[in-house]
């Protein structure tokens, strides 16, 4: 329709176009962009809304049906906006992009390269949750450093104990070892003993304590024999057989095959048999009467002859042994009396018949005469031989009738 009036036939039409056919696209590209000719791979082009202009005679002017069309169209725009703005969020997750470096010309002087760096990214702050979850980790990474940092700190004074400990082990360990070994060349082996054990308690493995401690218990028993030895020659000096004879057992018990020890209890064995049987004759003389035991005291006293040496005790025995056998076997006379009617027999010696007198020439010893007559009562008489007695007379007769 033609109203005659240009101007107002253009406002007109201008007024009536929809709302949305003004929107138009606008260059946003950074100079450096625009320059190249590209934009950053992978961020698509905003689109920017220009202001629609106010009518108030147009806005008047639409109808139901165009505001809604501008309505929906709005919508959509705005869901093209929020959706490529988390799609650049997403994005920029994944992989950020490396700057691109372009070359440029400058203004008035071309042909002149010029580094140029890709736009920065500014990708909308992410949301509250995110931002939360990335903190987490921060403040558990700055305890970790601060934990890490106290231990690194407290590390070198451990170590620098550690160091002092093991050095004053070390100390100690070679102080007791020298003392040990000091001790052991004087002799002095229960000291050495001691160090020795106080430096094996700090280094249970060390060799040299060891072999140390091996040097001094066979110095140890080395001393033992020597000791024991030492003490049994004392013994056999005081003709303490008994005793010498412990001593060489205890000698023995360190080693078995020790000849001074064997040759040493066999000797003291058979001394001291003798001794005991020597003693026993001693003490009771009248063990020598009996024909038996004068045979063995006879032999004992064979024995102790062949001793050599002997000492004081054997020969102050032999002595007095050799005159109780010497007694033993001298006879002593011994005269009997009787009334030529009495039968008379003497134990030991036999029957002897009637008579009136009779001589017998008897040991040292205990005698039974025994009378007898028909008709009489027996009769009976211990007669006792005493060694070196003068000549005995005795009575015998059966007086008493039955």
């Amino acid at each position: 329709m033609t109203t005659g009036h240009p101007e107002r036939e253009k406002e007109h039409r201008k007024s009536s176009e929809p709302w949305f056919n003004t929107v138009k696209p606008k260059n946003t590209e950074s100079p450096a962009t625009a320059r190249s000719g590209r934009g950053p791979a992978g961020v698509p082009e905003p689109t920017i809304i220009e202001p629609l202009p106010l009518n108030r005679k147009a806005a008047a002017k639409r109808s139901p049906r165009t505001l809604w069309k501008a309505a929906l169209a709005l919508g959509i725009l705005a869901s093209v906006v929020c959706g490529s703005g988390f799609l650049l969020n997403h994005l920029s997750k994944r992989s950020r992009p490396e700057p691109v470096e372009t070359i440029a010309q400058v203004p008035g002087q071309p042909g002149t390269p010029q580094p140029v760096q890709a736009p920065e990214d500014k990708t909308p702050p992410l949301p509250e949750k995110h931002a939360k979850e990335e903190r987490q980790p921060a403040v558990a990474g700055q305890n970790q450093g601060a934990a890490e940092t106290k231990a690194e700190g407290s590390l070198p004074a451990r170590r620098e104990k550690d160091q002092g400990s093991r050095k004053s082990v070390e100390e100690r360990f070679y102080r007791h070892l020298s003392g040990g070994l000091t001790a052991y060349h004087e002799k002095n082996y229960a000291l050495a003993r001691s160090e020795l054990t106080k430096a094996q308690e700090l280094k249970p493995n060390a060799p040299e304590v060891l072999e140390a401690l091996a040097q001094v218990e066979a110095a140890v028993r080395l001393q033992s024999m020597g000791d024991f030895q030492a003490e049994a020659a004392e013994a056999e000096a005081l003709e303490d057989w008994a005793k010498a004879s412990d001593l060489y057992a205890a000698a023995l018990a360190l080693d078995r095959t020790l000849q001074f020890a064997v040759q040493g209890r066999e000797r003291s064995l058979q001394r001291m048999e003798i001794d005991k049987r020597l003693q026993f004759y001693l003490q009771k003389p009248e063990a020598l009467w009996s024909e038996e035991s004068l045979a063995r005291a006879v032999e004992v006293l064979n024995r102790a002859e062949g001793i050599e040496p002997k000492g004081p005790r054997l020969n102050h025995q032999l002595e007095a042994f050799r005159r109780l056998v010497k007694e033993a076997q001298i006879q002593i006379r011994v005269t009997l009396v009787s009334d030529n009617l009495t039968e008379v027999s003497v134990y030991r010696v036999g029957r002897l018949g009637r008579f009136t007198a009779q001589e017998l020439l008897l040991r040292p010893g205990r005698y039974t005469v025994v009378g007898t007559r028909e008709g009489y009562k027996d009769v009976r008489q211990e007669v006792l031989v005493k060694p070196g007695e003068a000549p005995l007379q005795v009575t015998i007769a059966c007086r008493e009738k039955v």
